[in-house]
């Protein structure tokens, strides 16, 4: 009986997720550089909120998932349960530096992929289709994408990436 209460508590509950109360953070793209030797790129930028530590629990702390997430193509639906076609993708990391008077710095390793499959597949994109992707574009859009468990999904303004930069780094060489 304990149990059967208790199974429909969490049941209850479960649909009960909570607002954040931070407001969505700007976001200021600062650099992006690709991996030497990997399709990875690296983006730096900076946001006016500790994104690591949204909930005031400690940095990380109850966090689902905490993702860059830019759209490559024309769809720019960033919702959770939507699967962009052409997307980078990739976890927030704190880059290590000083954090100065309410600025916090970040970099994402993202990955530039096609996705498929309703999000079951992913193919990193080769610099030749980027650069057809990409080709009618001043900039792509990113947004902070965070799940927390008893939350609702918390989303950033958007920050635009220049497209001659992230071409740039498309197109070097790749060392072997």
């Amino acid at each position: 009986m304990k149990k059967s209460i208790a199974l429909l508590l969490m049941v209850v509950c479960s649909g009960c997720a909570r607002e954040h109360v931070k407001p969505e953070a700007d976001l200021s793209y600062m650099s992006v550089e690709r991996d030497n030797r990997y399709p990875v790129y690296d983006v730096s930028y900076s946001s006016n909120i500790n994104l690591l530590d949204l909930f005031d629990r400690g940095e990380g702390v109850g966090y689902a998932a905490a993702f860059l997430v830019c759209a490559l193509g024309n769809d720019q639906d960033f919702s959770i349960g939507h699967h962009m076609q052409f997307a980078a993708l990739g976890s927030i990391k704190g880059d290590g530096q000083s954090q100065e008077k309410g600025t916090f710095n970040y970099v994402t390793s993202a990955l530039l992929s096609e996705v498929s499959n309703s999000g079951g597949s992913r193919r990193n994109l080769a610099s030749n289709e980027l650069n057809e992707i990409l080709a009618d574009k001043s900039s792509i859009p990113c947004r902070v994408r965070i799940t927390a468990y008893g939350y609702e999904t918390y989303y950033s303004n958007a920050m635009y990436i220049p497209t001659a930069d992230l071409l740039r780094e498309t197109n070097k060489p790749i060392l072997k």
